[in-house]
């Protein structure tokens, strides 16, 4: 127990000192800010039509980076209510929180780079190798969840007390979303367009396979 005070201290000044502590209101505000950016990035990557150029055959022209976007912004979206929610059941932020945290934040703003890129090559001879990098960075991001919900079984005390029971369930059905992109990396060699087809049935059952977001923000009644 002493090990877990310690940790929630280190919530504390940058120094790691005594100072005003990193309370979970504070966090879910900086990463909302990291979400915005990162999802409002995405749209920059797809080119308007030209002057010279007729409007529809352009934006057809334009479908790779067009799905790319629509998939990550999805994806993007539902990381940040999967993180609103988790962060409603936290009562204390320790340092592998915050850690954990900016692990997280450092992949879903690096998601626009792959969203580019598979925008640029899915029609290209170098489509496979773009897929692979977009689903393996799709993982990457999904992944910290499964941390999160990890670090919270083992430290359930950071947790409210009526929201400590489903911790496990959690974790268990965070593995999806890393499984699921893995399985569209590997995909990927064989055929780029349905690696991410993959990728947006994932994002379809995550928007409307599981309960709604309002529902999942609640705490269970103790």
């Amino acid at each position: 127990m002493a090990e877990d005070v310690a940790d929630d201290r280190a919530g504390d000044g940058p120094g790691g000192g005594a100072g005003e502590p990193v309370t979970p209101d504070r966090l879910r505000a900086f990463s909302d800010g990291v979400f915005a950016i990162a999802a409002t990035l995405l749209i920059l990557e797809v080119k308007a039509p030209a002057a010279d150029e007729r409007v529809w055959h352009a934006l057809r022209t334009e479908w790779p980076a067009l799905a790319a976007y629509a998939v990550t912004f999805l994806v993007i979206g539902i990381a940040w209510i999967h993180h609103h929610n988790l962060f409603h059941q936290v009562r204390t932020v320790d340092r592998r929180m915050l850690l954990l945290n900016l692990g997280m934040l450092a992949t879903i703003s690096f998601l626009p780079l792959p969203t580019a890129t598979l925008g640029d090559h899915l029609r290209g001879g170098d489509a496979s190798a773009a897929a692979v990098f977009y689903s393996a960075s799709m993982a990457a991001a999904s992944a910290w969840f499964t941390l999160f919900w990890h670090h919270l079984c083992r430290r359930p005390h950071l947790m409210h007390p009526a929201a400590r029971d489903g911790a496990r369930r959690a974790r268990r059905n965070s593995l999806l979303g890393p499984v699921g992109y893995v399985a569209a990396a590997l995909l990927a060699p064989l055929t780029p367009e349905g690696s991410l087809a993959l990728s947006a049935a994932l994002v379809l059952y995550f928007v409307v396979g599981r309960r709604a977001p309002a529902t999942r923000t609640r705490l269970p009644a103790k």
